[in-house]
C-alpha cells in the first residue's frame, strides 16, 4: 500500500467520494493468477504465440513461478492489462449494474504478486435508511435476492462435473479467444457457455485487436467513473479532472 502518507491520502480520497456519492455498494477483490497465465510469460520474454498455445508448450508450475518471480515488471504489465480490461469491459460495462464511480487500491501479496481491492458505487440514491425501510417489503426483498444471485456466482462444482469429468479425452489448449468489442460483449456473454467457451466464442463474428498489440505503458490513478481510471497507491500525484 506504500507509505503511511500514501495510505492517508487514499483514505482522504475515499472519504471524499463517500461525501460526494454516498456509501459504496459493492466491495470486491481481483486477484489474478499470474503464475498460471501465459500472458505473464509472454511479457517475461518467453516466446509464445498467444493465439495458439498448447499445454505441452508451457513449463511446470515451479518453472513458471521462478520466471515470474524474476520478472516483476512483466507481472505488473500483466496485472495492469488484465485489470484495465476488467474495469472497462465488465465493471464500467454494467456486469453488476449501472455504476457511477469506483475506487481501487493495489496491494502486493507475500510472493510479490499484485491484487486489487475495489469499491463500487451503484447508480442509485438509496441511503441505508431507505434500504432499511424498503427491505420490509417482500417484493423488494425478492428483487434484491435475485440481483445478488445474478452477480454472485459459484461455479466450481459445475466446472468440475461437466468440464473435467466429461471431457478427459479432449486435447487441452490455452488458445486465446478473440476479444469482443465493448458494444457487443454483453450480447455475446449472454449466449456464451462457460464450460464450452472455445466452441461458443469462436462462432462470434466480433473481433478486436489481439492482446499483444494493446500494451499500455502506464497505470492511471483513481477518480469517479467519468475518469475511468485505476488507483496507483505507490505514486502520490496531484489529481486532475477532465473537462
Amino acid at each position: 500500500m506504500g507509505s503511511a502518507y500514501s495510505r492517508t491520502a487514499l483514505r482522504t480520497r475515499i472519504h471524499a467520494l463517500i461525501y460526494n456519492q454516498w456509501l459504496p455498494s459493492i466491495f470486491l477483490t481481483l486477484n489474478p493468477a499470474d503464475i498460471h497465465n501465459p500472458v505473464t510469460l509472454y511479457f517475461a520474454g518467453v516466446k509464445l504465440d498467444l493465439d495458439n498455445i498448447q499445454m505441452e508448450q508451457l513449463m511446470d508450475t515451479y518453472k513458471r513461478a521462478e520466471i515470474i518471480a524474476s520478472q516483476p515488471v512483466a507481472t505488473a504489465k500483466f496485472f495492469h492489462l488484465l485489470i484495465s480490461n476488467i474495469l472497462i469491459t465488465m465493471i464500467s460495462g454494467g456486469v453488476v449494474g449501472s455504476i457511477k464511480a469506483y475506487f481501487g487500491t493495489v496491494e502486493s501479496q507475500g510472493r510479490g504478486s499484485l491484487h486489487l481491492h475495489l469499491l463500487i458505487w451503484l447508480d442509485h440514491d438509496m441511503k441505508p435508511a431507505d434500504m432499511k425501510e424498503k427491505i420490509q417489503n417482500a417484493d423488494f426483498r425478492e428483487k434484491l435476492k435475485a440481483y445478488l444471485e445474478d452477480i454472485i456466482k459459484e461455479d466450481l462444482d459445475e466446472f468440475k462435473d461437466k468440464h473435467v469429468f466429461e471431457n478427459l479425452h479432449v486435447t487441452r489448449t490455452l488458445n486465446t479467444p478473440p476479444r469482443l468489442s465493448q458494444d457487443n460483449i454483453y450480447a455475446a456473454l449472454r449466449t456464451m457457455d462457460l464450460t464450452g467457451l472455445g466452441e461458443n466464442i469462436n462462432k462470434s463474428p466480433v473481433w478486436s485487436t489481439p492482446i499483444k498489440q494493446q500494451l499500455s505503458p502506464s497505470t492511471p490513478y483513481a477518480s469517479p467513473l467519468r475518469n475511468k481510471s485505476l488507483q496507483t497507491p505507490t505514486h502520490d500525484r496531484p489529481t486532475s479532472s477532465k473537462k
